[in-house]
Formats: C-alpha cells, structure tokens, sequence
C-alpha cells in the first residue's frame, strides 16, 4: 500500500466520456505547504494545472496539461531565498497497470506514461511531478552577481 500523495484529486476514468472533458486542480494552502516541504522549497504561494482529457480507449486517457506555479528557491550560490514562477504546458498517458512496460530504452518522442491501479486516475499528484520535474537543480538569485573568478569563460579555460 502507498501513502496518499500530499496534494491528490482522483479523477474516474469513466467521468471522461467520449468528448474528453477539461479539468482544473488546484492545491489549497496545506497542500502547498506540505508538497513544499516535499520538495525542499521554502514556499509555494500557487500551484495550478488545467487539464484537457481525452479518453484513448482500454483504459488509456491523454492529459494535456497547462502548469503554473508562483514559489520562493533559494539560491545555490548566496542562499538568498527569491520568488520565482513557472508555467509550462505538457502531455502525459495514464495506462493501467497491468498494460504499461517500462522499457530499457525510452521513447524520448513519446509522451511519459503513469501507470495507475483501479479506476481512477490522480490528476494533481501527475501535476506535482511535472513540476518537480520542471524545477531548476541549481536555482540562482535573478539579480545576483557571481564573484570574479568564479565562473571561467571559454578563454580563461
């Protein structure tokens, strides 16, 4: 058994219909707080996704997602902490467990797949991972100024 992700909102496949629908999850001010701690921010002030689902049929359904997100990082270099924001767009494939392969060799061209168990799908952990994904792994300060020396350019190398 898995814990409850920190921010989650199942979605049952069958709600999709064969249009598709569009659906929107945003995380209140505990969530955030939580999923923050998670992901070793300081702060998340907004965190939103709109989706537009389309059923793909045998359990499969595509999201395409618009990502926003207001937060505070702290910068690699001064340790200042500095709000930033993201907004992005991105497309993933919910497959049923028992039908999704990981393979050895990605498809880098093919939308990433999330496998799930039962009948529904959880639209805001998917978006959550799109953001931790989408997060720089040395955030630095807008206005800093590096120290001489610090960074060579190609010359100096």
């Amino acid at each position: 058994m898995t814990d409850k992700p920190e921010f989650s909102r199942p979605m049952a496949v069958r709600r999709i219909g064969s249009d598709g629908t569009d659906y929107t999850v945003e995380a209140t001010e505990d969530e955030r707080r939580q999923v923050a701690l998670r992901l070793g921010l300081p702060e998340i002030a907004m965190l939103r996704c709109r989706y537009t689902l389309h059923d793909k049929g045998r359990g499969v359904v595509e999201a395409q997602g618009a990502l926003a997100a207001r937060f505070m990082q702290t910068c690699v270099v001064s340790l200042e902490v500095f709000e930033d924001m993201m907004a992005g767009s991105f497309v993933v494939r919910f497959v049923p467990a028992r039908d999704f392969t990981d393979s050895d060799v990605p498809d880098l061209a093919a939308a990433d797949e999330i496998p799930y168990e039962g009948q529904e799908i959880d639209l805001a952990e998917a978006a959550v991972e799109q953001f931790a994904l989408a997060l720089d792994p040395s955030p630095h300060a807008p206005d800093l100024a590096l120290p001489p020396g610090l960074v060579m350019d190609y010359d100096e190398a």
